[in-house]
Parts: C-alpha cells; sequence; structure tokens
C-alpha cells in the first residue's frame, strides 16, 4: 500500500511546491535542489512562486481514504515534503501550469487559472466578486480534504510552529466521529491530524517545541523529527524562559517535554509524543556524531516515548553499519574526537541500524 520511500509514512502528499529556508536544517534542502534549480517547478524563498500541484493529485488521499475504509487500516499520510503547510506565504500562487489563480468566495474551493487574453480578472470579475486566491485559501481545501478524509492519519510537520493556532481552520464535520470530538473537544481538534515540528539542535529545540506544546488541543499526537540532526539535543531540558538574574543563582525555566514534568509538576498534556531521528543525504551533507542519536533514543526509552530512528544518511561510524570494510578505506571521514569517527559511505550503504539493531517506535495512543 506504500507509496513512499520515508519509513515512517505510508503516503506522501503535496498540495503546493515551494517554501523559504528558515534554519540551519534548510541548508541542503532536497526539495530546493530537486524542484526548483533541476526541474524548475517552483521558485523558493521569500521572492520566490507557490506553485499547487493538479487535480488529479488532489483526488488521490480521496482513493486512499476509501481504500482504507475497505481493508480496515490507517495508513500515515506525510503532507506537504516540499513545502510547509504553516509557512506565511503572501506572495504569487500558480497552478501546475504557472497561471495566476483566482476564486469567488461563494465556490471557496473552485480555483480557476487567470489565462491573459483568455481569462482575466479585470474590473468587471472583480465587481463580481472573484479575487485573487491567497494561500489562506488553498490551505482551507488542504484542510478540507483533510476533514473529508477521516481513515488517514495526516501527518503535518512545520519548522514553524507559532503559526499553527492562527492558521488552524474549524473542523469542517463530516462524520459522527467529528461531530461527537466537535461537541465533548472542541471545534479545532482534528483526530485524524498528527503535528509535528523539527528541531536540528538544542537551540532549535528550545525555541520550537514550546510552540508545538501550545498545540495539545488540536491533535491527539505530537512529534518531533529530529533530522537532520545537526547538534546534541536534550528534550529533559528544553528551555521556556531563560533567568532574569542568574547571578543569583536563580536558574533558567525549562521543561521535560518527555514527561511533561515542569519543574517538580508533571503537565500530562505537555509532552511530546514521539520522535523521530536520521541523519542527513545528498550533497553537502553534514556529518552527526552518532552519540547525538543514542542520546535521543535512550531520553525517549526512559520515558517510554517511541523512537524511530529513520537513517544514518551519508555518514556512519565504523562500527555502526555491515557495510563491507573496502567502502570506508576509500571514504572522506570527519572526527568529533580521536574516539568518534564517521565515514561518508552514501546512504544505501550506511543504513538504518542504530547499535545493531532497527529503531521503528510509533505512537500508539496520546491523552487528550
Amino acid at each position: 500500500m506504500a507509496e513512499t520511500k520515508i519509513e515512517w509514512a505510508d503516503f506522501t502528499f503535496n498540495p503546493w511546491i515551494g517554501c523559504t529556508k528558515v534554519s540551519p536544517a534548510c541548508a541542503n534542502c532536497y526539495a530546493e535542489r530537486d524542484f526548483d534549480h533541476r526541474y524548475g517547478k517552483a521558485k523558493w524563498g521569500p521572492n520566490g512562486t507557490r506553485v499547487l500541484t493538479n487535480d488529479a493529485n488532489w483526488r488521490k488521499p480521496l482513493a486512499w481514504n476509501k481504500a482504507a475504509a475497505e481493508s480496515s487500516t490507517r495508513p500515515r499520510v506525510f503532507c506537504a515534503s516540499l513545502a510547509d503547510v504553516f509557512e506565511d506565504w503572501q506572495g504569487p500562487i500558480l497552478d501546475h501550469q504557472t497561471y495566476a489563480q483566482c476564486l469567488i468566495d461563494s465556490e471557496p474551493s473552485r480555483f480557476v487559472p487567470i489565462i491573459p487574453g483568455v481569462q482575466e480578472l479585470g474590473v468587471e470579475e472583480r465587481a463580481a466578486g472573484w479575487r485573487p486566491v491567497v494561500m489562506d485559501d488553498v490551505r482551507n481545501r488542504l484542510f478540507k480534504l483533510i476533514d473529508a478524509t477521516p481513515n488517514l492519519d495526516w501527518l503535518l510537520l512545520t519548522k514553524r510552529p507559532e503559526n499553527i493556532r492562527s492558521m488552524w481552520p474549524a473542523v469542517n464535520i463530516q462524520s459522527q466521529q467529528q461531530a461527537d470530538d466537535y461537541n465533548e473537544l472542541g471545534e479545532l481538534f482534528r483526530r485524524n491530524v498528527w503535528l509535528g515540528t523539527s528541531v536540528e539542535d538544542q537551540k532549535w529545540a528550545n525555541r520550537r517545541i514550546p510552540q508545538l506544546l501550545k498545540c495539545r488541543d488540536l491533535s491527539p499526537v505530537l512529534f518531533l523529527s529530529c533530522e537532520p540532526v545537526v547538534g546534541p539535543i536534550d528534550l529533559t531540558h528544553v528551555l521556556l524562559k531563560e533567568s532574569e538574574a542568574p547571578e543569583l543563582g536563580i536558574p533558567d525555566v525549562s521543561i521535560n517535554c518527555l514527561r511533561g514534568w515542569y519543574g517538580a509538576v508533571s503537565y500530562e498534556r505537555a509532552k511530546i509524543d514521539w520522535v523521530i531521528t536520521g541523519g542527513e543525504s545528498g550533497p553537502g551533507a553534514r556529518p552527526a556524531n552518532p552519540d547525538w542519536y543514542r542520546s535521543l533514543r535512550d531520553q525517549c526509552q526512559s520515558a517510554l516515548i517511541p523512537f524511530h530512528f529513520k537513517q544514518w544518511g551519508e555518514w556512519v561510524g565504523l562500527n555502526d553499519t555491515e557495510a563491507q570494510l573496502s567502502l570506508f578505506a576509500k571514504s572522506d571521514h570527519h572526527a568529533f574526537d580521536q574516539e568518534t569517527i564517521v565515514y561518508r559511505i552514501g546512504k544505501k550503504s550506511a543504513g538504518r541500524r542504530l547499535d545493531g539493531r532497527f529503531y521503528d517506535g510509533f505512537p500508539q495512543r496520546s491523552v487528550v
């Protein structure tokens, strides 16, 4: 049933293509490399474009949802691997044929191309209520699709968790389960959406995780993608507020986001449900210290949080793979210290075993 090479998803769905880099994890963005530089599908960056995928692509989740209902399965859909659903985009929105789009508010999900000399957005059209499509229109169309596919679990991963709540529309109720959730949990809760944020080092963990935790009432599963890791991450001490008087011995305020501990008090709702990690692949891939992965694994195991090791990426330690020794002899290497050396042997050869085993943890449930 799987239609993606991403180990933690069954399907990938891209409603549009294009994004803007916001942190070090974005430096070697494969989506920009392939869909901007190589294929020219969209222009990345704040002065670029966002390009809608075609209608046939938008219909695919409906087919997946039907098949899931018939087979009593629950596929995971990674949404927007080539974009960020919660990007505050104010620029041009084009269709897959590079035409700008317009709509009339009486039919908000019907986008019409603006074709010079054929179908334009002139004075008469504007007077009749037609206007340019903006990203909120596209996002609302996406959430209507999500609400229409309750047999799929949609994984929305963002580097902009601070935008989630302001861009999160009320549920378009289409089932009894959604109606029950509406009455019990509110108009914003979506049972079939998992919300995640990317954290590549401690700095970005401190910035993004508290923002994600504020979305506990929107989704049953909150998760982290620590990929690519570019530095150590301690999820047991995520900074909420720096000390106002460190010279007086007053400590920073932090939270253990795996247990929901805030000081000596435990808040079940203030915790992460799942952690994914992995190394970088492709041109320019940066080496990661194997101990960064082990630390995340050990933190998760101690807190009984599902841990998923996706891949080593391009770089791996000599004793961390079953690859042939001949590969190491002719490869680049990077030493973190005298005892910690990683070698660039390629993603496929490096594999995805950590200390000799696979880690394929997935969340089973979450406290709402």
